[in-house]
């Protein structure tokens, strides 16, 4: 009995050698390369492979912002694509555990653009996590792809950063084997705060003439206009500058009495007239004339300052104490006026001299 159990136990001993021998006779080296490079490249089809040129645009990094995000992608693996699954936490590997990132909500994020691949709606979310589903389609775009959401909250803690895990599926419901995965990392700041203040403006000067940017000026404030004669004109006039940066712009007033001698007045013209020798008439105007020849128009590069109408028609003049002579709209750096003044006698004038004093107020409407 134990002789023949012996001869059994050698016999299978021996076929095993014979079989390992033959064997190695029929795979030769070269055969055993072609094999393991059929292993080494051959992929199972539930493999999966990272998304490329992966990033995250926040359009405001403040914390606990309501912003929007832009998360962009390219697909690698060329399958039907149902659901783009796009989970955030603070740690960016698939495997590990999510934690939420404080503060951060996008329960009533919306989805408001999207390129590349396209035909997603949001068909699941939650505190931290959405899902975009479509139809399954062939990816087909060959490029990045972009996403676009709204309302979404900002995490809270400026010392941590967070990611969003991304992983694409073929079903609709991000269920199932993932095609492609990867993640996008960003975080949130305090910024640097900016502060400035720009004061108030109003820069005005007057004399018989001054510079545009009021400079500098002639530091005259008196004109003697000579003789009053019926047969003529007489004139005179004053420059004035003015700019500010109020938003309402500016306006210039002027205010006086018309010349007079003791109880003898010339009449002021209440009512934008041309000049007439013979006649009582005090008036100005702040724009170039012919008749008499005086005056210039307003210089400067800020168009949007003019004389007030009855003040900037050419030879017609006007004077009422208080009225508005010139202004702006809105902001108006710098621009200069000449003021023309015509003084006219009737033959029956009282004899005397005639003076007045004509102030300009210059007010930025802030």
């Amino acid at each position: 009995m134990k002789s023949t159990m012996g001869h059994h136990v050698k016999h299978h001993v021996f076929r095993w050698h014979a079989f390992g021998h033959a064997w190695r006779r029929i795979w030769t080296e070269e055969s055993l390369a072609i094999l393991l490079a059929v292993f080494v490249f051959a992929m199972p089809v539930s493999a999966s492979t990272r998304f490329t040129e992966r990033g995250l645009f926040m359009h405001s990094a403040t914390p606990g912002a309501t912003t929007k995000y832009t998360v962009t992608l390219t697909y690698v693996t060329p399958a039907p694509v149902g659901s783009l699954d796009m989970l955030f936490c603070v740690d960016p590997i698939p495997h590990h555990p999510c934690e939420v990132p404080p503060g951060l909500d996008v329960s009533n994020a919306t989805l408001v653009d999207q390129t590349g691949e396209t035909g997603f709606t949001i068909s699941e979310q939650t505190t931290n996590h959405i899902v975009l589903s479509r139809l399954p389609s062939m990816i087909t775009s060959g490029g990045s792809s972009s996403y676009t959401f709204d309302n979404i909250v900002n995490p809270t803690n400026v010392d941590q950063s967070f990611s969003i895990r991304l992983r694409s599926h073929s079903s609709t419901d991000a269920s199932g084997p993932q095609i492609d995965f990867g993640s996008v990392k960003g975080q949130v700041t305090e910024g640097i705060q900016l502060y400035t203040q720009v004061p108030p403006m109003l820069i005005f000067c007057f004399a018989q003439e001054v510079e545009v940017g009021c400079t500098d000026t002639n530091d005259t404030y008196y004109t003697d206009m000579g003789e009053l004669d019926e047969n003529s004109t007489l004139v005179a006039y004053s420059q004035m500058a003015v700019g500010t940066n109020a938003t309402a712009g500016f306006s210039i007033t002027a205010h006086g009495s018309p010349p007079a001698a003791g109880t003898s007045i010339i009449d002021p013209i209440e009512t934008p007239s041309p000049s007439i020798p013979g006649t009582n008439q005090f008036g100005i105007n702040l724009v170039a004339n012919s008749n008499p020849a005086i005056g210039n128009n307003p210089e400067g590069p800020f168009a949007n300052a003019i004389p007030a109408a009855d003040y900037g028609t050419p030879d017609l003049y006007k004077f009422v104490d208080g009225d508005e002579v010139a202004f702006s709209p809105n902001v108006s750096l710098m621009r200069k006026f000449t003021v023309s003044y015509i003084l006219n006698s009737s033959p029956d004038l009282r004899p005397g001299v005639y003076s007045t004093t004509i102030t300009f107020i210059a007010s930025g409407r802030f």
